[in-house]
């Protein structure tokens, strides 16, 4: 199983470590948060914890946490104009094929790109190579000004839980 937890204010970066520790503290009843290594590639894990695994991403006031059993990668982005060209650079042969031409779907479509190369710890770039394969359970989300998406293993959550959080405490890292 795979949860998302959401947290809205005036800084996603503040909020994104004291959102995942409300969300294990809700969602595994961890008293706090265990202590969090990297991967080679640098993925934040939980130490010696190959049963948990999350993944916390964050744009504007937004941020975002999955938390599951499996490998998982989620991601956020606020929806904002960029250079006309930015698209052609970045989505693959296939997500091109997709693209409706406007920035909330590019936005659909990065979203679910990073998500899943999170999910694999894979490179993002040269990004024009990496494309979320047919088979890979993933889920996009939308709000006003923003989109989002997960890839899992397993079924996707059909929605994400909104929390209130403190920016009080720090991240671990």
């Amino acid at each position: 199983m795979t949860a998302i937890y959401g947290a809205a204010g005036t800084d996603g970066r503040q909020l994104a470590w004291p959102l995942l520790d409300e969300a294990v503290r809700l969602y595994w009843g961890w008293p706090s948060l265990p202590p969090v290594d990297r991967s080679p590639r640098g993925k934040p894990l939980f130490r010696g914890r190959e049963d948990r695994w999350f993944s916390l991403s964050h744009s504007g006031g937004l941020a975002l946490c999955a938390l599951s059993g499996a490998p998982v990668g989620v991601d956020i982005e606020v929806v904002r104009p960029r250079r006309a060209r930015l698209p052609q650079r970045l989505l693959s042969r296939e997500e091109l094929a997709r693209y409706d031409g406007t920035w909330e779907d590019f936005y659909r479509l990065w979203t679910l790109k990073e998500s899943w190369c999170k999910r694999e710890d894979a490179p993002l770039y040269p990004p024009q190579r990496a494309a979320v394969p047919p088979g890979c359970p993933r889920k996009s989300y939308a709000g006003a000004g923003w989109r989002g998406a997960v890839c899992c293993h397993g079924a996707p959550p059909e929605d994400i839980i909104w929390l209130e959080v403190s920016c009080e405490k720090e991240g671990p890292i």
